[in-house]
């Protein structure tokens, strides 16, 4: 027997104990993977939105759209080539019929020749139809992202409102047995117990509907984000951002600038000079194109060549009502860039005084707030477990606890979204936040 024998025997075992330990750990991996949700923060949906929204799929082909138009629009017109042939006899000819001889041959080239300049003012109406779909695309994206953070903080408003009502009937059900536990010892009416079952039962029946709603609010999450699956392996991710409010920091001015450079104004702007564009398309289209044909005449046996020029004479129809119709597009045009700036300002203010009143509302129920709540619920537990309270007044004060913890986070909520409504109407991805500010969250 060889020398290594012995150890190639010990080695086998060892590297197959050890090849199947790998496996075990592996499949573990991927079962606590597979296991686990998968956590979603506003950063990742709002670039998943960004990468597979069917509008925003549909807004880039318009632009290839728009792109193909501006492509036609800078073509020359294309040349035309005739081939032609005269004097066919109806009747034999005296001498005979020769093909050569009786027939007149025509082969000619035509030719449009713009003029007034207009291929290229046709393709600066095109251009402008260019820049006004690439406005489009921004436009849209800045109302996705709105309306993906909108659906983001629902989300997490309504896993807060489930847990809290969870915690509460938990805190029910707890005092359900302690309530049957004084009944039985004969200190409580069994009256008191059933005021708590019922109670309970109310709890349990808001945590259901709360349920249905957290289940709705993931569902537009998903809609959204342009997922193209509501089902329930789409619908097990967590959020991975909990619901807080930062303080943001801004400036009417600086707002405002922001705003007048938003998507919308810059499309009324990019149609007001799209129509000016087309006016001046218009008004070059009131002088004729000409036609120049040129080529080969074969006169019997006869060789020559063969030109025309052809102009029509605009003594009727001169463009007017083309011209007319470009003229009242720009009044029109105008108009709407009047209203959009209007609209973006009025937007603004409402959004910036909207934030303001809601800010104050945060700053009135802070966690103190709570605090107190959760004070009044502890001191009547303690006075209802030593008989020294009533069932009525302890259920009170449970009511108002849970009441006041769902008008904190109402509160909360109320203020991101108004925190992301500003900055929809300002055209900011993210308003920064305020220096030594103190953030507001939901723990408490």
């Amino acid at each position: 027997m060889h020398w290594s024998q012995p150890f190639t025997q010990f080695k086998q075992p060892f590297v197959l104990l050890f090849e199947l330990a790998m496996v075990f750990a592996w499949s573990v991996s991927l079962t606590l993977a597979q296991a686990a949700p998968k956590r979603l923060s506003l950063i990742e949906a709002i670039e998943q939105a960004r990468r597979q929204s069917p509008l925003l799929v549909a807004a880039k082909q318009r632009v290839a759209i728009a792109e193909a138009e501006k492509l036609e629009a800078s073509l020359r017109p294309n040349p035309s080539f005739n081939v032609s042939g005269e004097n066919f006899p109806l009747d034999p000819p005296e001498g005979g019929f020769q093909f050569t001889r009786t027939i007149d041959w025509f082969a000619t080239f035509t030719h449009t020749i713009e003029t007034g300049n207009k291929r290229a003012l046709r393709t600066a109406v095109a251009e402008r139809n260019l820049a006004s779909a690439n406005i489009e695309i921004a436009a849209l994206e800045r109302q996705l992202v709105y309306e993906v953070k909108a659906a983001y903080q629902k989300v997490a408003f309504e896993r807060l409102r489930m847990a809290l009502l969870q915690e509460n009937l938990t805190n029910l059900e707890q005092l359900v047995q302690l309530t049957a536990a004084r009944v039985k010892e004969g200190y409580v009416a069994e009256g008191d117990l059933i005021k708590t079952r019922l109670e309970a039962q109310r709890f349990g029946y808001q945590l259901r509907n709360a349920a249905i709603e957290y289940d709705q609010a993931k569902i537009k999450l998903l809609r959204a984000v342009g997922a193209d699956s509501f089902e329930s392996d789409a619908l097990s991710f967590e959020l991975a951002d909990d619901l807080e409010a930062q303080p943001v920091s801004y400036t009417a001015t600086t707002l405002q600038e922001a705003a007048l450079r938003q998507p919308q104004v810059m499309l009324a702007q990019s149609h007001v000079e799209t129509a000016r564009a087309a006016l001046q398309l218009e008004q070059a289209r009131v002088r004729p194109d000409w036609q120049v044909t040129a080529g080969y005449k074969r006169n019997g046996v006869d060789n020559a060549l063969y030109g025309a020029l052809s102009i029509p004479l605009p003594l009727f129809n001169k463009n007017q009502g083309m011209l007319a119709r470009a003229e009242a597009s720009i009044a029109v045009a105008e108009s709407e860039l009047r209203y959009a700036r209007s609209l973006v300002l009025a937007d603004l203010t409402s959004a910036r005084r909207t934030l303001t009143a809601r800010e104050q509302q945060l700053e009135s129920i802070r966690a103190s707030f709570l605090q107190q709540a959760d004070e009044v619920r502890n001191v009547a537990l303690a006075a209802y477990r030593e008989g020294a309270s009533d069932l009525l007044v302890l259920l009170d004060a449970q009511r108002t606890r849970s009441q006041s913890q769902e008008l904190y986070f109402q509160a909360l909520y109320d203020y991101q979204l108004a925190v992301h409504e500003l900055e929809r109407a300002a055209g900011i991805d993210r308003l920064p936040v305020r220096p030594n500010a103190i953030q507001t969250s939901t723990e408490k």
